[in-house]
């Protein structure tokens, strides 16, 4: 459901949609195949559920896991006014890689996890140019979103002047890239959205090619897209795909 921030944003004005790009979709699943936290490789959402096998900290991407596992038992600990911050316990090897997998792998990067969502902690660690493993830094409960060739699903919400009907045939929405952009416009950079028809439900996924390059902050804007359906929308939701929403239980 769109958020209090999504309610009190102007819609834009109606000449806008004269100039919306118009996307055709291309059949999909209603869960992502790939989901990512935008911290390391992409997985698959089955991955944190499935069982696991212990690491070996013999492994050098392990021995990299473990640079990062020490280096957050230290940032845990309590600050001490005008005093270094104390060390935290010892604790066996094998203590520190309990609950730890491994959710994706490359050839010179691997993904680690432990928990699951949204209570996922996940670190990256990458073999460097002299062949050194190295940590690439943690990420904890961040929102996991789609992900395709590389890509993170943006997110969108419909028109607010825009209403639904059983044989409406297009989808106006407002798409706000992932990724920042210095305000560069997404119409030239826009993918084909994914699209799941169900018997009760519309799911949609849409893509904005990142720029390339270093990019600088600023404010995201929406953009007035429009989404051909393949077929009659019917009496059914239209929802958002972008972000995973992990099984109940």
């Amino acid at each position: 459901m769109p958020g209090t921030e999504d309610r009190d944003r102007k819609p834009p004005p109606p000449e806008a949609w004269a100039h919306a790009p118009t996307l055709i979709a291309q059949a999909s699943t209603p869960e992502p195949g790939l989901i990512s936290d935008g911290g390391g490789l992409p997985f698959s959402p089955d991955r944190p559920f499935e069982p696991f096998a212990p690491l070996d900290p013999r492994e050098p991407p392990v021995a990299a896991l473990l640079v990062q596992v020490d280096r957050g038992r230290r940032q845990a600990q309590p600050t001490r006014l005008l005093r270094p911050k104390p060390k935290p316990p010892p604790i066996e090897t094998g203590e520190k890689l309990t609950g730890w997998r491994v959710l994706a792998r490359a050839e010179d990067e691997v993904l680690y996890g432990r928990g699951r969502p949204p209570q996922l902690l996940t670190v990256a660690v990458r073999r460097s140019r002299l062949g050194r493993w190295v940590p690439l830094g943690a990420s904890n409960s961040r929102p996991l979103r789609a992900i395709r060739d590389g890509v993170r699903a943006s997110s969108w919400r419909l028109d607010p002047t825009f209403a639904l009907g059983p044989e409406l045939t297009a989808l106006h929405i407002l798409v706000t890239e992932q990724t920042m952009a210095s305000g560069t416009p997404v119409e030239d950079r826009l993918l084909a959205p994914d699209l799941h028809l169900g018997d009760e439900r519309v799911v949609l996924r849409v893509y904005v090619k990142p720029l390339e390059g270093y990019i600088g902050r600023t404010s995201r804007h929406e953009t007035p897209v429009i989404v051909a359906l393949p077929e009659p929308l019917g009496r059914r939701l239209v929802v958002d795909g972008a972000l995973y929403q992990p099984p109940l239980g």
